[in-house]
C-alpha cells in the first residue's frame, strides 16, 4: 500500500476516534459535525425553543456591540430586538406544531400545506421588514454598513457557508457559492 494511502487512513481513524471520544465525554450525546445544529428534528420542543432563544440573544448582543448604539437609538433597538425575539418564539412554536401534526396524505394536501407555509413566511417577512426599516432609519451611514454585514450573517449557522436558518441553501448552488 502506498504511503499516502496509509497516512490518509491513519488520519481518518484518528479523527473518527476523536469525534467518538468527544461524544462520550459529553455523556454519549453526539451532535454531529455542526455542533448540535443538525438534529433539530430529534430535539424536544422545550430544548428547541431554548436553543433558538439563546441563539437569537447571542446574535442580538453581537449586533448591538458591533453597532455601538447611541442612547437615542436604544428605544428603536429595543423594538427591533423584541421583533427578533418574537419571530424566534413564533418559529419555534410553528416547528413544534408541524412536528406534532399529521403528515398530509396526498400530493394536493402537501401542496396546500406548502402554499399555506409560503403565505405565512411572506407575512412574517413583511413584519420583519417593518421592524428592520424602523430601526435601520435611526442608524448612521457607518452603522448601516455594519448592520448590513452583520444582519446578513445572522441567519447563517456557521458564518459564510451558504446555509441559512434551517439548513437551506442561501444564494448559491450545492457548493454554497454566493451570487453577486
Amino acid at each position: 500500500m502506498k504511503t499516502w494511502i496509509k497516512t490518509t487512513i491513519a488520519v481518518a481513524l484518528i479523527a473518527t476516534s476523536a469525534v467518538g471520544a468527544t461524544a462520550m465525554a459529553r455523556g454519549g450525546e453526539c451532535d454531529g459535525m455542526r455542533g448540535g445544529q443538525s438534529a433539530w428534528q430529534e430535539m424536544s420542543p422545550e430544548k428547541m425553543k431554548a436553543r433558538m432563544t439563546e441563539r437569537v440573544e447571542l446574535q442580538a448582543a453581537r449586533l448591538e456591540l458591533a453597532l455601538a448604539l447611541t442612547p437615542e437609538q436604544k428605544p428603536a433597538w429595543q423594538a427591533f430586538k423584541t421583533a427578533l425575539k418574537d419571530r424566534s418564539e413564533h418559529m419555534a412554536s410553528q416547528m413544534e406544531a408541524r412536528a406534532n401534526a399529521a403528515r398530509p396524505k396526498t400530493v394536493l394536501e402537501r401542496m396546500d400545506r406548502m402554499a399555506e407555509m409560503s403565505a405565512l413566511r411572506q407575512t412574517e417577512m413583511a413584519d420583519m421588514r417593518k421592524a428592520v426599516e424602523s430601526f435601520y432609519g435611526t442608524l448612521s451611514a457607518a452603522q448601516k454598513t455594519v448592520f448590513d454585514a452583520e444582519f446578513d450573517r445572522m441567519g447563517r449557522r456557521h458564518g459564510a457557508d451558504g446555509y441559512g436558518m434551517g439548513g437551506h441553501m442561501r444564494d448559491g448552488g450545492p457548493s454554497g457559492a454566493r451570487r453577486g
